[in-house]
């Protein structure tokens, strides 16, 4: 499927969308682990409603043939956004945002290069300029914050191995999604996994769910609402239409965001030097998507 000017648009509403969530997180005064579950638990809440109506409608959720091996994987990659979430919700709550933020968007990088030998598609030269240019701005962005103490560096390992996990959600998705599978149906079933997961991982750390004040569990509704229904859920959809290096070279807007974010609301201004990063970074996420939709748009006149 060819990407066309309204997939951009929601690719756009997607990034601006998961770029609330750093803010909110750092407003819900709760365990990382018990946010993570919350999130994904509210969050799945009215997809299975969903898919309870239309059952008893005589109505399933849009889905494609190899029904057991696709169920599967929708279930493993509801287990690496659980493992995404537990480690970069750690690192917002241990580091600054600029830092966790940039460091977990790292994942252009693995997803490029898992993306040739596991979903033929290899990124084209203009895609590595592009992520280029942003891993750049991302590096003048978090230059004199990464590792600055001892507990900033573990969030900065956190927010490293969320990027890890998160490259493995995005690309199985794109999986799924490329080869038919509708995003209904498998948000539905990736949120309400990766749900399952964060409670029992919860419940092994001792955490608690009940004793938080009425503010953080208003901020816990938001964090499920914004940047998991609206982001991740436009972000999944546009995995149906666009390369999986696409999708996370544009997440690597979400610092910029976050960032801006982060001054208005928390008084984390950023500096001129931060400033100038995230121009390289916004060129290169124009750049690296404006590559991948030429290649999309040769393969697709390409006669088969």
């Amino acid at each position: 499927m060819q990407a066309q000017r309204f997939d951009y648009v929601v690719l756009a509403i997607g990034v601006a969308a998961v770029s609330t969530a750093a803010v909110l997180i750092r407003e819900a005064a709760a365990p990382a682990l018990v946010i993570a579950a919350y999130r994904l638990m509210f969050a799945s809440a009215p997809l299975l409603v969903i898919a309870g109506v239309r059952r008893a409608r005589g109505r399933r959720l849009e889905s494609a043939p190899g029904q057991t091996r696709r169920l599967l994987l929708e279930a493993l990659a509801g287990v690496f956004l659980a493992l995404h979430f537990g480690f970069w919700i750690a690192s917002v709550q241990q580091t600054s945002i600029v830092t966790s933020v940039v460091l977990v968007t790292a994942q252009p990088l693995f997803v490029a290069l898992a993306s040739g030998p596991l979903l033929g598609e290899k990124p084209a030269g203009t895609t590595w300029l592009g992520i280029g240019l942003a891993v750049a701005g991302a590096a003048v962005m978090v230059g004199e914050d990464i590792g600055s103490g001892r507990d900033t560096l573990l969030g900065d390992l956190y927010a490293i191995l969320g990027a890890v996990f998160a490259s493995a959600y995005f690309l199985t998705g794109r999986r799924l999604r490329s080869t038919g599978e509708g995003w209904l149906s498998y948000v539905t079933l990736a949120y309400s996994m990766s749900a399952v997961v964060l409670i029992g991982l919860v419940v092994a750390s001792g955490d608690s769910f009940g004793g938080y004040s009425l503010r953080t569990y208003g901020f816990l509704v938001l964090l499920a609402l914004v940047p998991q229904l609206i982001g991740h859920t436009a972000l999944n959809r546009s995995l149906g239409y666009l390369p999986a290096v696409s999708v996370t070279i544009a997440v690597l807007g979400e610092p910029v965001g976050a960032t801006l974010l982060g001054a208005l609301l928390l008084d984390e201004a950023p500096t001129a030097v931060e400033l100038a990063g995230a121009l390289l970074v916004l060129g290169g996420v124009y750049a690296g998507l404006r590559g991948a939709g030429r290649r999309a748009a040769r393969v697709e006149a390409e006669p088969g």
